[in-house]
């Protein structure tokens, strides 16, 4: 288990008494150059606890970074990076164990999650898949998927089991909190890149899906706490994954050498990024970059009918139309009805 904090003594305290609870035989814990007394409070709660080890970094380098240093330092055939505002149930790794059991071919099994805000206003049940967008994107294909019944601590669940590339692809499928890693596969897939400060856990798990096959368990296995000041995901926004999905597609053609399968299916993934981030430059009045992406979607026979008529309309008539139909489709509360 690694433990990544900064200025989170509290929230730290507590995500490594759920990782010892659910027991874990390892708890790597990073503190990324605290200044309000994390080092002493880990310090005074596990000197006694030979299953924690803490690290201390001199200067702040960011969560990648924490992260990496971690996985040097973990011993344990699999790894779960913990985030210290989240916490396991007492039976996660119970649950993930029946699973590397029951399919010994698994490199790595997501647990579902639930998020609730700090102040209790709002609860999300089912995020793994429900708010991951690779899970309902184009790339992902249920039956490409094997249904394992799987016999737990709960009693009978459903360990879905497949090739999560071609989904990962084109969007994130992900936490890290529930994600139990086998150590050689996280090793393989490379660090976690440092530059990258916010959806760096889509970098890395991009590449973690081309190390084998991976597992979705549909049972709640961590909480994630949110609307939290201090939350990097507090500033995601569409204009960011789509950046972000241009770099992780970067990284996947890179890895995946000559591999003609892997190739074309990344190249349907690319003709979806490239439109998705041309709208979002285009939102953000860029035109002259934004018609180049539109450009290279249509070359690549994407939305084709969507991109000319963004491109010989022009932009700025298509946005005004876009916000007149926006307009008439809002729901009664005055909030636009997203739509993809």
């Amino acid at each position: 288990m690694i433990v990544p904090t900064c200025n989170r003594a509290e929230l730290a305290l507590r995500a490594i008494d759920s990782a010892l609870a659910a027991g874990a035989a390892e708890v790597v814990v990073v503190d990324d150059a605290s200044v309000d007394r994390t080092w002493e409070r880990l310090a005074e709660r596990y000197r006694a606890e030979p299953r924690v080890r803490a690290i201390r970094l001199d200067e702040n380098a960011g969560p990648s970074s924490a992260r990496n240093r971690g996985l040097a330092a973990a011993d344990g055939d699999v790894v779960l990076f913990l985030d210290s505002d989240d916490t396991l149930a007492p039976d996660a790794l119970a649950l993930v164990t029946a699973a590397f059991e029951a399919v010994p071919a698994l490199q790595f099994v997501t647990l579902e999650g639930e998020s609730r805000a700090v102040d209790g206003s709002r609860v999300e049940h089912g995020i793994v898949r429900g708010a991951c967008p690779g899970w309902s994107g184009p790339g992902f294909h249920a039956e490409r998927f094997v249904e394992v019944p799987l016999a737990s601590p709960r009693g009978a669940l459903t360990l879905s089991v497949g090739d999560c590339l071609p989904a990962i692809a084109y969007g994130d499928l992900f936490y890290l909190s529930g994600l139990i890693v086998r150590r050689e596969a996280a090793q393989a897939a490379g660090p976690f890149e440092p530059r990258f400060r916010y959806l760096e856990d889509w970098d890395f798990t991009a590449r973690l899906c081309l190390q084998g096959i991976g597992g979705h368990l549909d049972a709640c296995g961590f909480r994630r706490e949110t609307a939290r000041a201090d939350q990097l995901s507090r500033v995601d926004s569409q204009e960011r994954r789509a950046v972000m999905h241009q770099r992780v597609l970067r990284g996947l053609r890179a890895a995946c050498g000559s591999r003609r399968k892997r190739l074309a299916m990344l190249r349907g993934a690319q003709a979806e990024a490239d439109y998705w981030l041309a709208r979002c430059l285009d939102r953000r009045a860029h035109p002259r970059f934004a018609r180049g992406y539109f450009l290279r979607s249509l070359r690549a026979r994407h939305k084709m009918h969507k991109c000319l008529v963004w491109l010989l309309l022009g932009l700025p008539l298509v946005r005004r139309l876009a916000g007149a139909r926006e307009a008439q489709h809002r729901d009664g509360s005055g909030v636009a009805l997203r739509a993809r």
